[in-house]
């Protein structure tokens, strides 16, 4: 018997590109705790309905996780390359792209933060907030 190869293990794989990370809950002020990224890092608001949380940061590139019901209205975790001066102001935000692109991309700078990031979304998971989805994506651009 094989062992069901989940959408995570396909990280850095062009298939891994159409991969969604969708969400079973939306945050909320009141549950920002349960979205925590390393223990403290928690997802701010970008506007009225939408969060943000970085979740890669270099001198040279920059992501961050974008929660918002970007798919259908169905609430995801996207991906946004940021640009930023003097250490903290956000200058320029990119369309957002799959979650599959966005860790693809940090897979090609830094394989062990991508794994911390796949860490964080599997925890999200077995939390019961959230599950990769690799056919959603398939009809979006």
């Amino acid at each position: 018997m094989h062992p069901k190869i989940t959408p995570e293990m396909k990280l850095g794989m062009k298939e891994f590109e159409k991969t969604m990370f969708m969400l079973n809950v939306a945050p909320n002020r009141n549950n920002l705790d349960q979205f925590a990224l390393q223990g403290d890092l928690t997802p701010a608001p970008l506007d009225e309905l939408a969060w943000f949380l970085p979740a890669y940061l270099s001198n040279d590139f920059n992501l961050f996780f974008i929660f918002a019901p970007n798919i259908d209205n169905h609430w995801a975790i996207s991906c946004s390359q940021v640009q930023i001066k003097d250490g903290n102001q956000i200058t320029a935000m990119s369309e957002t792209v799959s979650t599959g692109i966005g860790l693809n991309a940090i897979n090609e700078l830094s394989p062990s933060s991508a794994i911390e990031l796949i860490a964080y979304l599997k925890t999200l998971e077995v939390n019961g907030l959230g599950y990769f989805d690799e056919h959603i994506g398939k009809d979006q651009k």
